[in-house]
């Protein structure tokens, strides 16, 4: 009897032992079917973005760094499911009752299919970004839908079945032997079933609960952002077509956000991946402080979120929760001894106002967002004045990208100037675009909707020759137009684009290189490739050309670009000097940068000088150059020819 008390003890314990760990084998099963899916989707993504060649490469990185997380987290979660295989192996009824060959090959050749996935995936992460443009562009599909077709998602799925299957068996088993000897020991060793056998029992109701709480984080685990734990994009398509039934169903309305941090990229480039990461962590819990805990939050991006508010149908509430929290996101925070800001902007849309269906509901709000970045306000409800609009822009940028082609950007020179005499220094050179029907446009009207560095680079183009041809008309009627300021743009100075560009065009011109200054804003010091643009500017000098530092004071230079950076020239932003005789603040900051710029033994020049008062201003503090409508307006070359021709003219008459 003692033994039979023994061995219903030991059993019982020995078979609970086994559900335990089949149980911890079908979590880690799962969890590494749903790190496959998403690394798959991953790896498709950074295929189709590789494959655009307009999309930036700062917008990739981050992909990238998401699929090598997903590559160790999967690779780890194999290495612990063979450890506790093998403590499976050493259970005494899993010894009496083996799962089949069949099976064990099974497991064997899903991980050998995984790993050959995992190499896959590591080699995109390894290869350049022109490779990858270059090879998944036609071959991604192909390469893929090896890696991970039908054969491995049935692999993955009777894995999970089988491991289900066992995990319920085993339970089963469980139950079955601890009844049998039960009902054979309860009459004469009741005490001993009470002391010995409750506990198992309770065991028993614990791995039931250990399995629901298995399956919730399961369930968790694949509707969750894992870096900021709000909604991912899956959870929220769920959400979003639940609200559209029971609009349906009841009449219900709701309403939607989008929202859109402004400077992400700007922080990323500037301060790294885990400063991404902290301000994509603040934007969370700043979301999480303004919403109610029924509105469904979500990030379905990079840097995009989108919000559902079940319980909001009206226009001007929406629009004030919007702009609470924007303004909620807008605060500083602190991260490694830096203080960080961000920004955002907010388009919404309303169910059944706007939109009915799920395609059409956020087509609008997607067309609101657009609005509220173009108008630079924090949030912006959709109406139809916005659809208006946003056609015409397309029509635009439809019409723009064929623009130097046609010939159609011209230049307009703006004069620069000693401030103490008015003597004629050189210019800059502003492009325009002159619009079929439209007429003349200024660069805030079309610039904005240009995407990609071709019709950037061909606009460029079309002004260098301009600029080139004007200034050799000017020499041959011996007139002196000085260097001519151009603004190359960051995708001319990450290569070779820019610099033969300009080589080969003052060639065919018979110029020197000393009759152009390169114009580059503060940019170029946060982007990533700022050594290759730092060898491009180093290039223009060796050369001859002089290189201006545009819009200084407007972005996140540090003293340590500055002193790095080969540049000639500082540019005095005209917002600053704007506000002379108006903001102290600003008259103070243009003081300091006139120092600076003495003191590191480079020229200073202000732009935007419209008032008596601005040039005595800038004179008195130090700065000698400047342009604006004090002096002249931005004009075509044949206007800058006449007004050389009336001061000639004037002159010779005194």
């Amino acid at each position: 009897m003692t033994l039979l008390i023994g061995a219903t003890y030991l059993t019982v314990k020995i078979a609970l032992d086994r559900h335990a760990i089949q149980q911890e084998i079908s979590f880690l099963t799962n969890q590494k079917f749903i790190r496959f899916q998403q690394l798959v989707q991953q790896t498709r993504a950074i295929m189709s973005a590789s494959a655009d060649s307009s999309l930036p490469v700062g917008v990739i990185q981050p992909m990238l760094d998401e699929v090598e997380t997903a590559i160790i987290d999967i690779r780890a979660v194999m290495k612990r499911l063979r450890t506790v295989r093998s403590r499976l192996d050493s259970n005494l009824l899993e010894r009496a009752s083996r799962q089949s060959p069949a099976t064990e090959a099974l497991y064997v050749d899903l991980d050998r299919r995984l790993e050959d996935f995992l190499s896959r995936a590591e080699s995109i992460v390894a290869a350049n970004h022109e490779d990858r443009q270059r090879r998944y562009t036609y071959w991604g599909p192909i390469d893929f839908s090896v890696s991970a077709d039908s054969l491995l998602m049935r692999q993955f799925s009777s894995i999970i079945q089988h491991a289900n299957n066992r995990s319920e068996t085993s339970i089963g088993n469980a139950v079955s032997i601890s009844t049998a000897l039960l009902l054979m020991l309860a009459v004469l060793f009741i005490l001993a079933s009470v002391l010995l056998f409750f506990p198992l029992l309770m065991k028993l109701r614990s791995e039931h609960q250990r399995k629901m709480e298995f399956e919730h984080r399961l369930t968790h685990l694949s509707q969750t952002d894992p870096l900021t734990r709000l909604k991912n994009r899956a959870y929220f398509s769920s959400a979003l077509n639940g609200l559209l039934y029971r609009y349906r169903k009841s009449g219900t309305g709701f309403s939607m956000l989008l929202i859109d941090l402004d400077n992400f990229k700007s922080i990323n480039d500037g301060f790294g991946h885990p400063a991404g990461d902290a301000t994509l962590l603040h934007v969370a819990r700043a979301f999480q402080n303004a919403f109610q805990a029924n509105d469904v939050i979500a990030r379905i991006g990079g840097d995009e979120f989108a919000i559902l508010l079940p319980d909001i149908d009206d226009e001007v509430r929406l629009d004030t929760i919007a702009n609470r929290a924007i303004e909620a996101l807008s605060v500083d925070f602190s991260y490694e001894g830096k203080i960080l800001r961000t920004s955002a902007s907010a388009g919404g849309a309303i169910v059944p106002i706007h939109a009915t269906d799920e395609a059409g509901l956020v087509r609008v709000a997607d067309l609101a967002l657009y609005a509220a970045k173009a108008s630079n306000s924090d949030a912006f409800i959709f109406d139809e004045e916005t659809l208006a609009a946003r056609l015409e822009q397309n029509e635009l940028a439809l019409a723009l990208a064929d623009a130097a082609q046609r010939d159609e950007f011209v230049v307009h020179y703006q004069p620069k100037v000693d401030l103490a005499s008015g003597s004629h220094l050189g210019f800059e050179a502003l492009v325009r675009w002159n619009h079929p029907t439209l007429g003349l446009l200024a660069p805030g009207a079309f610039l904005p909707l240009m995407e990609g560095p071709q019709p950037i680079g061909d606009m460029t183009l079309a002004v260098i020759r301009n600029v080139c041809r004007d200034l050799k008309a000017w020499k041959a009627a011996n007139l002196s137009p000085g260097p001519v300021a151009i603004n190359l743009p960051e995708a001319l100075l990450i290569n070779e684009h820019g610099f033969e560009m300009l080589a080969s065009t003052l060639s065919e011109c018979g110029l020197d290189w000393h009759d152009l200054t390169i114009e580059v804003t503060e940019d170029v010091f946060l982007n990533r490739q700022a050594e290759q643009m730092r060898a491009s500017m180093t290039r223009f000098r060796e050369q001859g050309a002089s290189v201006s530092l545009d819009d200084f004071g407007t972005g996140f230079a540090s003293l340590l670009h500055l002193r790095d950076f080969p540049f000639d020239e500082l540019k005095i932003d005209r917002g600053f000097v704007a506000d002379i005789g108006r903001d102290s603040r600003s008259e103070q900051i243009i003081n300091a940068i006139i120092d600076l710029s003495r003191n590191l033994g480079k020229s200073c020049i202000a732009e935007g000088i419209e008032t008596e008062a601005q040039r005595q201003f800038l004179l008195e503090a130090g700065c000698t150059t400047g342009q604006g409508y004090w002096f002249a307006r931005p004009m075509p070359s044949s206007d800058v020819t006449k007004r050389w021709l009336k001061q000639h003219s004037a002159v010779e008459a005194n």
